[in-house]
């Protein structure tokens, strides 16, 4: 679909718009024409409909054609997914074409991708895709280049996590060499598994190369059309801040009180926010949380979100640019923030488990002062640790865990360890023994799966049983052993001095902005590829079987609502 563009989205009461449904031949499409009111619609009041229009029944995807600038010779074509009412008003808004131009293009079922699964390393698996291009055509077919590409696994994780000469942060000329004569970014895989092997990347970068990281913008797009693209998104953040700031006070005062409270004590240490509590660094983190809590209600603001934001504006020095990464940033963390709990239940869950099979002595003995649920680690897993390291070494975690993040293509990844397990003639304790997965562990049951076969229960074995990388951490697995690598660190201190569960909270807590980034991360990826190693057998040409899909564990024990424990309360 195609829809025309104003700068000034006030003036416009009707949006021509023409939508084009391709089914897998883009050499064949249906076309539907019609106007919309830009004030009144929504992003889900577009999706239904383009629901009903096309009598779709499955989901889809939507995109819009990016503006076209006013030179000649550059390519017409391409497309930013439409995911969100940011998405939406940036497309009423910046279109400079006649009408506004859609894409719908239905979401294949994972259904048949079911005997074609395998995972990925972190440098290879696809981004999320926040926005999409069709600006470059490719003559093979997407299932071909998938499989192409998810085959390519443990031999090139194997190399990546065990690079022991490492290069430091990635530097300029490094950079430039992944950019065409045009600006298009190249080996994107490479780059990000550079940039996680390395440690982060030389401050001078971080301005360009942070939007990347985040997917701001596809990876295709010139650097022409990425400058048109954010300066697009910069016109909408301008409109939507303008709306609730033309609203009486008194109106939102609830969550602008709420907001401004926290940004107030958000890195005050920082020379960027060492300022008086009126001056405009202060009023553009307030203005970035304030309208992304307005303009998202079903996440709205949540004490934590500051500290996101925070580093956000320093680096990019830019309110509109930094609300956009902001936005991208929530995308993926914003289940953390929900109320039904349910993401931070399954991290704790994870954390648990990790300890329990990696760290056995460790788990003895929090289980001991009855602190095996983790719960004293809610501040690291809610904000991937950015509060424990000093303010520089934070950012530099930052871009590790973003560059290490596998965000599989929905509905073609089910990546299911129990596979795994049966593959190698192992059956689930709670299919094959009807075994509780909840109860107690004990040194005689080691492992939740039993064999088969004679085969012995050993450490690979073990480890598998954990859920995969794409599972793991809700798929943000490096994290889960930044923590398991500071428990650590500090595992025989804190067992030598016997501390109790708040004794050893107090001790975590005076450890605030004081943990070594350096060592931290390099125990982290030597837990972390030792986890990825214990897949390296696994054959991706067996047949999916009905009696494999059972899962490793009660998975409805890990959806539960976190308990309430008043004496171990911790604010974070």
């Amino acid at each position: 679909m195609t829809f025309a563009a104003t700068n000034a989205l006030q003036d416009r009461e009707a949006i021509r718009v023409k939508a084009l449904l391709y089914d897998g031949d883009y050499s064949e499409y249906v076309k539907r024409c019609f106007s919309v009111d830009p004030h009144i619609t929504s992003f889900n009041n577009l999706h239904q409909l383009l629901k009903r229009a096309f009598q779709l029944q499955g989901d889809f995807e939507i995109s819009y054609q990016l503006p076209q600038s006013n030179e000649t010779g550059k390519r017409p074509d391409v497309f930013l997914s439409l995911n969100s009412d940011f998405d939406l008003d940036a497309a009423f808004m910046s279109s400079s074409l006649p009408y506004l131009s859609l894409k719908i293009e239905p979401i294949v079922s994972s259904d048949d991708f079911q005997n074609e699964w395998t995972f990925l390393e972190a440098a290879e698996a696809p981004i999320a895709n926040n926005v999409q291009s069709t600006g470059v055509s490719s003559n093979v077919p997407f299932h071909i280049s998938l499989k192409h590409q998810m085959e390519r696994t443990l031999n090139k994780l194997t190399s990546a996590f065990s690079d022991l000469t490492r290069r430091g942060p990635l530097k300029e000329f490094e950079w430039d060499c992944h950019l065409d004569c045009e600006g298009r970014l190249l080996g994107v895989d490479e780059l990000w598994a550079r940039i996680f092997q390395g440690g982060g990347i030389e401050p001078c970068l971080r301005k360009e190369v942070w939007p990347h990281l985040l997917s701001v913008f596809p990876s295709d797009l010139t650097k022409e059309e990425r400058e048109r693209h954010l300066n697009m998104k910069s016109q909408v953040y301008g409109h939507l801040k303008s709306k609730w700031m033309a609203k009486p006070p008194a109106e939102i005062e609830s969550i602008t009180h709420l907001i401004m409270k926290d940004v107030l004590r958000t890195d005050r240490i920082h020379p960027y926010f060492s300022v008086a509590d009126d001056h405009q660094h202060i009023a553009s983190l307030f203005n970035i949380l304030t309208t992304y809590a307005l303009e998202n209600p079903d996440v709205s603001y949540a004490q934590g979100m500051s500290d996101l934001a925070a580093p956000l504006l320093v680096i990019l020095e830019d309110e509109a640019v930094a609300y956009t990464c902001f936005c991208s940033l929530m995308d993926r963390m914003k289940g953390h923030f929900l109320l039904d709990g349910k993401t931070m239940t399954q991290k704790f869950d994870h954390l648990s488990q990790l300890v329990y099979r990696m760290e056995p002595e460790l788990f003895k003995y929090l289980m001991s002062i009855e602190a095996d649920d983790m719960f004293f680690c809610y501040r690291w897993l809610l904000l991937d640790l950015k509060r424990e390291f000093p303010f520089d070494d934070a950012v530099q975690l930052m871009e590790v865990i973003w560059s290490s993040t596998t965000c599989a293509a929905e509905g073609v990844l089910k990546e299911n360890c129990t596979l795994i397990l049966t593959q190698n003639g192992y059956y689930g304790n709670d299919a094959a023994n009807n075994v509780d997965c909840d109860s107690d562990y004990s040194d005689e049951d080691e492992s939740s799966f039993c064999p088969l076969t004679s085969k012995p229960v050993n450490s690979k074995t073990k480890l598998l049983q954990l859920p995969g990388p794409y599972h793991l951490g809700d798929g943000n697995p490096f994290v889960l052993f930044m923590c398991l690598a500071i428990l650590s660190i500090h595992k025989d201190y804190c067992m030598q001095k016997k501390m109790d569960y708040n004794t050893l909270a107090m001790y975590f807590d005076k450890l605030v902005r004081k943990h070594d980034i350096a060592k931290t991360l390099a125990r982290a990826r030597t837990l972390y590829a030792e986890y990825l190693s214990s897949f390296g057998e696994v054959k991706s040409d067996f047949p999916m079987k009905e009696e494999s899909k059972m899962s490793w564990c009660n998975r409805e024990s890990i959806i539960g609502s976190i308990p309430s424990k008043t004496s171990h309360f911790v604010e974070c």
